[in-house]
């Protein structure tokens, strides 16, 4: 996922824990151009801390210029009573944060602003995967995909923006707990790149696994 952190924290807390979840993250300050701060993003972190007024300002300034885009607002409690649904965010959360729930938080809110939010259905960028037809498209055109391709590309599709480990896809498409699988994967992981050409982005962590991006 790329996300855009804009913080009135003087440093953004967020960046380092988004980017050790497998995010990839810009920084910008609030007098940035809304068009600067949404350019390139999957959603937008208004890390406003105590500054309530600030992140009103930012959360408004985004919101007009990008209705539908995810946007996330992180406040300190002191300012829960200022928060008001009318500035345009789609949620938000407490300062200090837990890294996981933030991305999860940002995740969601990627997923609601979706064209296609029910879950047999994931759109990212051209790509379509329809699950229950077990249909992949790339804008018109249909893609020929083997079952275990398809059911790669959904469980990368479903972790977009965060890094999935080779374990995890070994666990979860083949079914396999411990052993080697890693060349299997490879294979696919290969022949996927080739069927998908430049509609996503299969990028390969070494030594960790892989990260499906929109491009």
């Amino acid at each position: 996922m790329r996300v855009t952190v804009v913080s009135a924290l003087g440093e953004a807390l967020a960046a380092s824990a988004l980017v050790d979840l497998g995010c990839a993250v810009r920084e910008r300050v609030a007098v940035c151009a809304p068009t600067d701060i949404v350019e390139g993003s999957d959603a937008v972190f208004v890390e406003a801390g105590g500054d309530g007024e600030l992140g009103a300002f930012v959360v408004r300034r985004v919101r007009a210029a990008a209705p539908k885009i995810p946007l996330l607002l992180g406040v300190e409690r002191s300012q829960l009573a200022r928060i008001d649904p009318g500035w345009g965010h789609d949620d938000f959360i407490l300062v200090p944060y837990d890294a996981h729930e933030l991305v999860a938080r940002l995740r969601a809110v990627e997923w609601r602003s979706s064209e296609f939010s029910q879950p047999e259905r994931v759109k990212l960028g051209a790509l379509v995967l329809d699950i229950d037809a077990h249909e992949a498209r790339v804008g018109a055109a249909a893609l020929s995909l083997a079952n275990r391709e398809f059911d790669l590309l959904v469980f990368l599709a479903r972790g977009h923006g965060r890094v999935v480990r080779r374990a995890e896809i070994l666990a979860n498409v083949w079914g396999q707990r411990g052993g080697d699988g890693g060349r299997s994967l490879d294979v696919h992981i290969r022949r996927l790149r080739e069927k998908l050409g430049a509609s996503v982005r299969i990028e390969t962590i070494r030594g960790v696994g892989y990260r499906l991006d929109p491009v």
